[in-house]
């Protein structure tokens, strides 16, 4: 034979800050076979600490996003410089040894300090032009059997060139570009003289390695 013995303890919580209260525990007394079982349901604590605890989460989660989002933002302020350029100019000889045939304007000249230039530029010519990206380039590599980029000396060193020619067959010469580099430049590889209008939208930053 079982008997079940059943007793409902109310307790209260009060809350002062929600002026209200909460049942606290129910107990359940269970009698069978002499074994005295007790069960403690706490469902309404349960709930309570859940959602406390879902606030602290969330409460954390949005402090760390703000943390970190802060930390990125303070790198690229001390990382960063803007570099906002309009201009109108005539080319002149291009000082490069070798391209001293060349006309060029230089419109964000070269940077030995370990920083690029990167943004977004558009320009409208007399002349075709082309684009020219200055990098520095260590000619260390065993290069018999790959060759060698694009490059001239400059300084102590050499320059690697990218040198972009999408814009030579337009009936205009003009277009808009996105760049990254050490120098940027436009040049006529003919000699032909030029007069250039260009905007240079971009900003100043440290190598990451």
């Amino acid at each position: 034979m079982v008997t079940v013995i059943c007793i409902t303890v109310q307790k209260l919580l009060f809350m002062p800050y929600y002026n209200t209260a909460f049942p606290l525990t129910n107990l359940y007394f269970v009698f069978a076979n002499n074994l005295y079982i007790l069960y403690f349901i706490n469902n309404t604590m349960n709930k309570i600490a859940l959602a406390f605890t879902s606030i602290a989460l969330i409460g954390a989660i949005a402090l760390i996003t703000q943390l970190s989002g802060s930390t990125v933002f303070a790198q690229q302020t001390e990382q960063s410089t803007p570099f906002v350029v309009q201009n109108t100019t005539k080319s002149m000889q291009d000082p490069l040894p070798g391209h001293e045939m060349h006309q060029i304007v230089i419109a964000a000249p070269p940077r030995d300090d370990g920083k690029i230039y990167s943004g977004i530029a558009s320009f409208t010519a007399s002349q075709p032009v082309e684009v020219v990206m200055l990098h520095p380039y260590q000619s260390g590599q065993n290069t018999t059997e790959t060759g060698e980029p694009l490059n001239a000396p400059f300084g102590d060193g050499k320059v690697a060139i990218s040198l972009m020619k999408q814009f030579t067959d337009t009936p205009v010469s003009s277009g808009s570009f996105v760049f990254a580099g050490n120098a940027l430049a436009f040049h006529n590889i003919e000699g032909k003289p030029f007069v250039i209008t260009y905007t240079v939208d971009g900003h100043i930053d440290s190598l990451t390695q």
